[in-house]
């Protein structure tokens, strides 16, 4: 669920791929239809699909049973998933270029989404509705959610700061320093529920680690520039992925404990563009790109360290994730 090294945005009919060092452009035609593909986690075979939303950009699994598809358009689309089918659909802002590129479900009832100009928007499952539409900073890039007491969290890609939102209110608590570098990922680990943890796109490939209690940030060095990071649901393991645009392949960046990490770097075939942990597994999946309009989904053993399937999907990769139950994975992919 996130903004990453490519950080894509909309700008009819272009779409702009920031691809190398922080935000330098590379521009792409585009056509419009979206694809979603279901992957059974047991053994790495499909086991649903469904195709033509309109310039989908971003996945949020609600439970174990249905998940929502945000689109360019301004619309979000619910989703049956056991079916794969289509259940409903609502617009809640605008169209935008560069908003409706995260999701995250903080407190029961409802999801949060950046929405059209920087605005960070509440709607409310039971009714599939907006209720609520704020500022936290001035370009919101990424969300992340903390499991451990309903808070959820904001990167900025303008200040380059991390603020701490309290969604009962939807008031900002706190806010951090200015990171070294500009954030385009941010995860909340779970198995201290201590630290944020912040990738970036630049080309020295640092990752920013916040302390929440006192937010007090300092940097990880890691392999190169990454476009998403994830975390091991209870394990201090975590993962960045790095696409390396100009080289053959993309690689995996597996590290353990937040301090001093001990790095392990896996090479990828394509260019990794996403990151996603599963529930109940050692595995991380990542969503890459192999040229041609092809994407590839692959798993990796995260004790093993070894790559333990490779799954060819249609499309350009904008996002993966996992149901809660770790049954599934969900990719969204676009023509281009």
């Amino acid at each position: 669920m996130k903004h990453r090294i490519f950080t894509m945005l909309k700008l009819v009919p272009t779409l702009i791929i920031f691809a190398t060092a922080c935000y330098s452009p590379v521009e792409y035609n585009v056509v419009d239809e979206s694809r979603l593909v279901k992957l059974r986690v047991s053994d790495n075979t499909i086991a649903g699909t469904f195709s033509g939303i309109s310039d989908g950009r971003s996945l949020c699994s609600i439970g174990n049973n249905e998940f929502i598809v945000a689109s360019g358009t301004g619309t979000l689309y619910r989703f049956n998933s056991p079916a794969m089918e289509l259940d409903t659909s609502f617009v809640i802002g605008s169209g935008s270029g560069s908003g409706y590129g995260n999701m995250i479900t903080p407190k029961p009832g409802s999801i949060y989404v950046i929405g059209a100009a920087g605005k960070i928007i509440e709607v409310n499952l039971a009714t599939n509705s907006v209720i609520d539409e704020f500022e936290a900073g001035p370009m919101p890039n990424a969300l992340c959610a903390s499991p451990a007491n309903q808070r959820f969290y904001v990167s900025d890609g303008s200040d380059r700061q991390i603020r701490e939102i309290d969604p009962v209110s939807n008031t900002v608590l706190r806010t951090s320093t200015p990171l070294n570098s500009v954030p385009v990922s941010i995860v909340i680990e779970s198995f201290q529920n201590a630290y944020l943890l912040a990738a970036s796109s630049c080309e020295e490939g640092s990752v920013e680690r916040v302390t929440l209690s006192t937010f007090y940030v300092n940097s990880i060095s890691i392999v190169s520039s990454s476009s998403d990071i994830t975390a091991a649901p209870a394990e201090s393991i975590w993962a960045v992925v790095h696409p390396q645009w100009f080289a053959e392949n993309g690689s995996i960046s597996i590290c353990s404990n937040f301090f001093n990490p001990e790095i392990f770097s896996i090479s990828i075939a394509g260019h990794p563009t996403n990151v996603c942990s599963v529930p109940g597994s050692t595995l991380f999946y990542a969503l890459s790109y192999m040229g041609d309009g092809t994407s590839r989904i692959t798993a990796i053993n995260y004790f093993t360290r070894e790559i333990v399937a490779e799954v060819d999907i249609p499309g350009f990769p904008w996002d993966i994730t996992s149901h809660a139950n770790g049954e599934y994975i969900l990719t969204l992919t676009s023509d281009i």
